[in-house]
């Protein structure tokens, strides 16, 4: 067992050490097509979405819940803004649609980030084929260890005070790959484990994302980001400051997703994952 353990450690410090710079650089027309963005009354927060089909897209459940994550905002004052990778000035393909309804998993778990995921119908479809917007292909794939992957994120890049233009949100990306579970599920602080339906990556230097960032492995839809922690250090008290990306896979939640798709009630009135 201890060789066991001894080995786990020691292919996720070659992997670590192996790892690819990560750079985060702006997308280009093309990259991400279903990837759109989720402006909801939270103030000053873009999430990201990826489409499914015309009418749905797919986010985390952190994405369109209030801060205290007890109550699904009103979905008339949720936007999904697709066609577009920046948000000024606005392209000619750039559509911008309301929402229906938002339906978030019901064993969605803010404590563990279970089932971190929500499905927003639009009120309007998506007008497609799109040269800008296109349905997300998902990968049914296992992953391996150490394949590089691209996360997508909305970032305001710092410097503004010197370049105004790099101020300007937009939607960027940068490399990772794939971790071991069980090394990454031994570096947090609170649990030891890693469902199978979650992906670890790891990023060499500090980025920020947010829960419901999308990331695809050769082109496909693999997972949508959950949470992160900082590993700590052997022998010293502070974190260090290379996270550890967790999402969740896909692939395993088909059945729900298409649940949705087709699903013809609401969510129940004044659900919130904490009482039900």
């Amino acid at each position: 067992m201890v060789k066991c353990v001894l080995l786990c450690l020691l292919v996720g410090l070659i992997g670590s050490q192996a790892q690819t710079p990560t750079l985060l650089r702006d997308t280009i027309w093309g990259e991400f097509p279903s990837v759109v963005r989720v402006k909801t009354p939270r103030e000053n927060q873009f999430c990201l979405g990826t489409v499914i089909n015309s009418n749905h897209v797919l986010t985390s459940a952190f994405c369109v819940l209030s801060y205290d994550r007890m109550r699904i905002f009103p979905a008339r004052l949720v936007r999904v803004i697709g066609g577009d990778i920046s948000v000024t000035p606005a392209a000619i393909t750039r559509q911008t649609r309301t929402g229906q309804h938002i339906f978030v998993h019901e064993d969605y778990r803010p404590h563990t980030y279970e089932n971190n995921l929500a499905i927003i119908r639009l009120a309007e479809p998506f007008h497609l084929p799109s040269n800008a917007i296109e349905e997300a292909v998902i990968r049914m794939r296992i992953v391996p260890e150490q394949h590089p992957c691209d996360v997508v994120t909305w970032y305001r890049a710092p410097g503004t005070e010197i370049n105004p233009s790099q101020g300007i949100p937009r939607q960027q990306a940068f490399n990772v790959n794939i971790r071991n579970r069980d090394v990454c599920a031994a570096e947090r602080r609170t649990e030891f484990t890693l469902e199978e339906n979650s992906l670890c990556t790891y990023t060499t230097t500090t980025i920020g994302v947010v829960q419901g960032d999308p990331m695809f492995c050769d082109g496909e839809l693999t997972s949508i980001q959950s949470y992160v922690f900082l590993p700590p250090v052997t022998g010293q008290p502070q974190p260090q400051n290379q996270p550890n990306l967790v999402s969740t896979q896909v692939r395993f939640y088909l059945h729900w997703i298409h649940m949705q798709l087709n699903r013809t009630q609401p969510m129940p009135g004044g659900w919130n994952p904490v009482e039900y």
